[in-house]
């Protein structure tokens, strides 16, 4: 069978993963895989994925492809991570997300990514999906200057969270909540393992090794 190499150049890492029943954890230094030219150029044959990285791009990945029909029976779905999945910037991550501010070329895959989160949280159970409204505030004056603009303004003290004291300056809005949501990306990537691995279903699960990729082998 193909080996095929999805290297993700941001390799995000996060919190401990506890591996489900089908998930497997091994430590590994290297890997190497034989190619055969003909089950090669066969799309029906199955194929062993091996994505590199487990935080929330590296687990998306790996998920789509376990969830995808286009995925030939018999194939093996792998991450190699080197710590922990989501164990760097996606288990520290606020995750915030806005679907209009996507821009160039990526502007209709960006759209489209927001809109799946939406669809996919309540699936997985993820509880920390929101939709909210998001404004930008400027400080306001110093310490010596410093006014309580909630008083002098009460439709100021209509927006302002209450964590933020009334000396503010500029105040816009960002998003409405209709386009700005939020989602703890380390709960996102926990939830698809879990889901992927569960018994019952569809394939073999997405295996997790534990090491260090130092290339491959044909």
């Amino acid at each position: 069978n193909k080996v095929i190499w999805l290297t993700l150049l941001a390799a995000n890492r996060a919190s401990a993963f506890s591996p489900t029943r089908r998930g497997i954890v091994t430590p590994i230094t290297r890997m190497s895989a034989s190619s055969n030219s003909k089950d090669s150029d066969d799309c029906s044959k199955g194929r062993n994925i091996v994505v590199i990285g487990g935080g929330i791009q590296g687990t998306s990945c790996a998920f789509q492809l376990h969830q995808s029909s286009s995925l030939p029976p018999g194939s093996t779905i792998t991450i190699i991570e080197s710590q922990s999945l989501a164990s760097a910037a996606s288990g520290k991550g606020g995750g915030f997300m806005a679907r209009s501010w996507g821009d160039g070329s990526t502007t209709t895959l960006h759209e489209l990514a927001f809109d799946m989160y939406e669809q996919l949280c309540p699936e997985l159970g993820v509880t920390s999906y929101r939709k909210l409204p998001v404004m930008s505030v400027s400080p306001g004056p110093n310490n010596s200057k410093k006014q309580d603009n909630k008083k002098k303004n009460p439709q100021v003290a209509d927006i302002i969270p209450n964590w933020l004291d009334g000396s503010v300056g500029r105040i816009s809005p960002m998003g409405w909540g209709d386009d700005t949501a939020q989602v703890t990306p380390k709960e996102f990537v926990e939830k698809m393992m879990e889901h992927v691995n569960q018994p019952g279903s569809k394939g073999p699960g997405i295996n997790v090794v534990l090491g260090t990729c130092t290339g491959m082998e044909a």
